[in-house]
């Protein structure tokens, strides 16, 4: 008799152990987080890859407490509407490169400057940070959001039809870019065309454009190289990329989901800059295997294209000044850019 009801009060407590996990298991399903990322990346680009990873990390970091939907190629929402769509809610996170939203990243377009010259290694968003922390009306333009992981990425290099050397071998020629790249192109003489890049293929194909001015990963994950044999490797410009949420989102999250997001942010960086590098390699690459012309410009051929972007500092001043210190922010990134190299 009292073997039996041993059996049957272990039975009872088992019950109630299963009885809790199941509770508290759904309970936790039940109240993870979730989120939506939106990015304007193609879905197999490794930059995209590398998102998937830090989403999934940022999930396997809070136990399941916070699942996080991507949202790849703009199916959420615009590339150019990155930040004003995280900001209103239409997402809680975006990948945003500030070359989509030139007018509001006023500021922040420093470190698109082509004279600058900014590494695209860790040391470009160290470059960045200092900027922030000397110049916090920069920060100012990520109002409604929270930033984590900021990073450089590749400079910009000229992918043609026909061979160029030179800034006059452009002259008139139709060329799709976009930021501070059309203004660079305005200098030389040539033609800007602002269409978006998913459009780039068919446009060049009905010669609506006869090359773009743009790094070599955002050629090749939209497969154009193909149809553009020349290029011209540059060695300047670059744009700034940032990781953001939503502010009240944030802002509602436990301080321990916060400080999972915070603690990933260095591991971000380094994921994001090595998949940006990956992708460049790997886009050069493709041009080599398909015996296209690379060309590497001299010392003197350099100072040809840098002197053409002397004017858009100038430009970049007079249009933010009523936003910043604009002049002396410039000479004091010149100094940070020679400190860091």
């Amino acid at each position: 008799m009292k073997a039996i009801m041993k059996i049957r009060f272990l039975q009872a407590v088992i019950g109630i152990v299963f009885g809790c996990m199941i509770c508290f298991g759904g309970g936790m399903d039940a109240q993870a987080i979730e989120l939506r990322l939106s990015h304007h990346l193609p879905p197999t680009a490794i930059p995209a890859k590398a998102l998937e990873q830090w989403a999934k990390r940022l999930e396997t970091e809070t136990n399941g407490g916070v699942k996080i939907t991507i949202f790849p190629s703009e199916t959420l929402a615009k590339g150019r509407d990155a930040y004003t769509s995280t900001a209103a809610g239409v997402c809680d996170i975006a990948f945003v490169n500030n070359v989509y939203e030139p007018s509001r990243w006023g500021l922040n377009n420093i470190v698109g400057q082509i004279s600058l010259a900014i590494p695209t290694d860790q040391r470009g968003g160290q470059f960045w940070d200092q900027l922030w922390k000397k110049y916090p009306e920069m920060l100012k333009e990520f109002e409604g959001v929270h930033v984590f992981a900021r990073t450089i990425s590749g400079s910009i290099a000229l992918h043609t039809k026909k061979m160029v050397r030179v800034p006059a071998d452009i002259k008139g020629m139709k060329i799709a870019a976009m930021g501070e790249s059309l203004k660079l192109l305005r200098s030389v003489g040539a033609s800007p065309v602002g269409i978006p890049a998913g459009d780039w293929y068919m446009s060049l194909e009905k010669g609506m454009m006869e090359g773009v001015l743009c790094p070599i990963n955002v050629l090749t994950d939209r497969g154009v190289e193909e149809i553009l044999p020349f290029h011209v490797d540059l060695g300047m410009g670059q744009n700034g990329n940032v990781i953001i949420i939503n502010l009240s989102r944030w802002n509602s999250l436990q301080p321990d989901i916060k400080a999972k997001f915070e603690g990933l942010n260095q591991w971000t960086t380094d994921l994001i800059i090595k998949a940006l590098d990956d992708v460049a390699a790997e886009g050069w690459k493709k041009c080599r295997d398909r015996g296209q012309t690379i060309i590497k410009p001299t010392p003197e051929e350099s100072k040809l294209w840098l002197a053409h972007s002397e004017p858009l500092v100038e430009d970049w001043i007079k249009i933010n000044e009523k936003k910043g210190p604009t002049r002396e922010m410039f000479e004091y990134a010149k100094k940070l850019r020679e400190e860091i190299h």
